[in-house]
């Protein structure tokens, strides 16, 4: 295809074409790229979609044709199943179980603080740096990182201040500061030999915090059964440095800094996350929330849990996909979606409390107007359910009972793990500066977490 612009002429490749038409537009993400290189492929199979291993939709896609006036509610398989059953710390020799026992069991703490052990020694030795240290010196260094979150002085050495209104005895009694700082210097959780060359095709951009994700990842999801809700969202890592991995995300309280796709349950609680590398680099993805939201429910699929998620990852094909693996699904979507259906009214000719549903496949589309318009997908809610909430009347200050879908308020509900999760998270945190090694700022903001 041959475009004039200018005095010239450019070419876009058939590839190129189908990769603009099929990537899903993000006003917020705009940084996030998608991967749109086509290939065949000749299974049958369903596919087991992962952004690793890219799979083929144009083969599972079905046509959507959507009747307002016919609805199937969609029966999902039931599963013997303990949700939500704690699996660490069943009892104490005394009965009594401190946090801090509960932290240990639940992160597996004595086996994280010797791998970061070995690993740093390792690293120092590979610099050409002599460092000893063991594990009770390295559970010290993180207990004192711990104090300062919530203890704030301005700089890191004010905590070894001879000053009276600055000394903090209780830091400077557990280690002298040269050695805290030797620890820092060296803190490190990956064999940097061991690494693929950046031109390998599996090459991973996040090698130096990998083991780490994997341990808390392993971790979070034994120590606790899953629960029947659950939620995907995105978490922001501050960061200001120089990194392939930054984003800039316009409209976030943090806007530039490390995104972290993650899986809550109602309380905030995290099951499982996965860090935004960047751009694939072969294979064709699916829409990119889409494929995080398939990869963040593999360990959920045919238990029949609820999966909450907002207009970034919601479509219809992720909806239809979802049934297929018994996984309940509800969440805001945006308009310049694929497959949703054309026939939804314009928002000027709709009116406060106005609801317009049309539904395929036990798949419900709702627009309701609000203040503006609100448009939802589910594939387990009923369309034809309604509450009713309280806005306040134009020109004054009272206010008026309003018609809304009950889907409205099941997302409402059940939508604010992450952000329950981030709100806890911030109270005491660890928020040493780290702008040449990025991966000390992923470690303590999942150190935190957990």
């Amino acid at each position: 295809i041959m475009f004039r612009k200018g005095r010239g002429l450019f070419e876009l490749k058939e590839n190129e074409v189908q990769q603009i038409l099929m990537g899903d537009n993000s006003e917020e993400e705009d940084n996030l790229l998608l991967d749109g290189t086509i290939t065949e492929h000749t299974d049958s199979t369903r596919p087991e979609p992962s952004t690793s291993a890219p799979v083929n939709e144009a083969q599972h896609q079905p046509v959507f044709k959507w009747n307002s006036r016919t609805y199937a509610l969609n029966v999902f398989r039931d599963v013997e199943y303990d949700f939500g059953k704690v699996q660490i710390c069943q009892e104490a020799e005394n009965g009594l179980l401190t946090p801090f026992d509960i932290f240990c069991s639940a992160k597996n703490f004595d086996n994280l603080v010797q791998y970061i052990v070995s690993e740093s020694i390792r690293y120092a030795h590979q610099n050409g740096r002599e460092f000893t240290i063991d594990p009770e010196e390295m559970k010290a260094f993180l207990g004192m990182n711990v104090v300062m979150g919530y203890h704030i002085l301005p700089s890191l050495r004010d905590y070894w201040s001879t000053e009276p209104d600055m000394a903090v005895q209780f830091i400077s009694n557990v280690m002298p500061r040269a050695p805290f700082e030797d620890i820092r210097r060296n803190l490190h959780f990956c064999n940097n030999e061991a690494v693929r060359y950046i031109t390998s095709s599996n090459y991973d951009r996040a090698y130096k915090v990998r083991p780490i994700i994997e341990h808390f990842n392993v971790s979070f999801q034994n120590a606790l059964n899953n629960t029947v809700k659950q939620s995907i969202d995105e978490h922001m890592i501050k960061f200001k440095g120089h990194n392939v991995m930054k984003q800039y995300i316009k409209n976030k309280p943090v806007k530039w800094g490390f995104k972290l796709w993650c899986r809550c349950d109602a309380t905030g609680y995290l099951f499982e996350f996965d860090l935004y590398t960047g751009k694939r680099t072969s294979g064709i993805e699916y829409g990119l929330g889409e494929s995080i939201v398939l990869q963040l429910t593999k360990k959920v699929e045919g238990l029949g849990c609820e999966i909450y998620m907002d207009n970034f990852f919601n479509s219809p094909l992720l909806q239809y996909k979802l049934i297929d693996q018994n996984t309940k699904a509800c969440g805001t979507v945006r308009t310049n979606r694929k497959q949703l259906p054309k026939t939804a009214p314009a928002d000027k000719t709709m009116k406060r409390g106005d609801i317009y549903s049309t539904s395929f496949h036990c798949i419900s589309y709702v627009k309701w107007m609000d203040n503006k318009g609100v448009h939802l997908l589910t594939n387990f809610l009923s369309p034809v359910e309604t509450d009713i909430v309280k806005r306040r009347k134009a020109g004054s200050a009272d206010k008026i009972d309003v018609k809304c879908p009950g889907i409205v308020s099941h997302y409402n509900k059940n939508m604010g793990g992450v952000d329950l999760m981030d709100q806890r998270k911030v109270c005491y945190e660890i928020d040493r500066r780290s702008k040449i090694k990025y991966y000390l700022r992923l470690f303590f903001d999942l150190f935190d977490i957990s």
